[in-house]
């Protein structure tokens, strides 16, 4: 189905299973069949599993504008308003985690609890080399076009590279990525800050269940990242995935499904002994 948001904001969304509500949120340059292979087993243990394509991703609206951690977050809280399924297990990969302590700062009755897979945390000091490659990938972009790009820098990034390496994922990674839209890259508006506060000051308001996931082989970027929430957060528990990268869905899908079934129980647990 489609889910207008904001205006001029269309969702491709994918609802399965009846339950409590998990949604899953895909990383940078990623769409939602990222999670693939986490849905069956899902939805099969009583879940109602949404999934969707951010702005800018998939099959979703490329607006000119409007690509901020608070707009993300608003978007999560309108498609799960509008599904009726707050609160949500919501579940984050990589800037998918950065959107999900987003909105659970802002919007806190969405969130039920929060699983943080290699999460990119907004705010938090990465090294200029880190984003100066961004840079040159949305330069590369838009002088050459995605696939270009994606086969020239982005798939043999540290950050994909086990994932593209790894013949179980290569194909659908590729294709996944090929079809990024580009939507934050192409953008023709310069988007204002919305907030003049730091998330990285806040994460101690958090007080929902928190797991943190990180594949054994991340870059240390995301290892610290991972570290530096569970730390923080006061109901975090961190867990490292062995023999997966950044990508662990992709990369160690039934480890991850695993380990987020575990926690769903333990939530529902502490939650019925209240």
């Amino acid at each position: 189905m489609d889910l207008d948001v904001a205006p001029g904001v269309r969702l491709r969304v994918v609802v399965e299973g009846q339950g409590e509500p998990v949604v899953l949120l895909h990383g940078h340059s990623l769409d939602l069949t990222v999670f693939d292979d986490l849905v069956p087993a899902l939805v099969d243990a009583g879940f109602r599993v949404v999934r969707y394509d951010q702005r800018g991703h998939g099959r979703s609206s490329s607006p000119p504008g409007g690509y901020r951690w608070g707009d993300h977050a608003a978007d999560l809280r309108v498609v799960l308003e509008k599904l009726d399924a707050v609160p949500a297990h919501v579940v984050g990969l990589s800037k998918g985690g950065g959107i999900a302590l987003e909105a659970a700062l802002r919007f806190s009755s969405l969130v039920r609890s929060l699983v943080l897979v290699g999460p990119l945390v907004p705010d938090y000091p990465l090294p200029g080399e880190f984003w100066a490659f961004f840079k040159r990938l949305a330069q590369a972009i838009r002088e050459k076009g995605v696939k270009h790009a994606a086969q020239e820098l982005w798939l043999s990034h540290p950050l994909l590279r086990s994932a593209w390496e790894n013949p179980k994922s290569r194909e659908k990674l590729e294709t996944i990525v090929f079809n990024f839209p580009a939507g934050e890259y192409l953008a023709t508006e310069k988007d204002a800050p919305d907030r003049d506060w730091k998330l990285t000051e806040r994460l101690q308001d958090i007080s929902c269940p928190v797991l943190v996931i990180r594949g054994e082989h991340d870059i240390p970027e995301f290892h610290q990242m991972a570290e530096f929430v569970a730390n923080k957060l006061p109901q975090a528990h961190l867990e490292t995935v062995p023999q997966s990268g950044h990508l662990v869905p992709l990369e160690q899908p039934d480890r991850l499904t695993a380990l987020l079934l575990r926690f769903f129980e333990s939530v529902r647990i502490r939650h019925s002994s209240l």
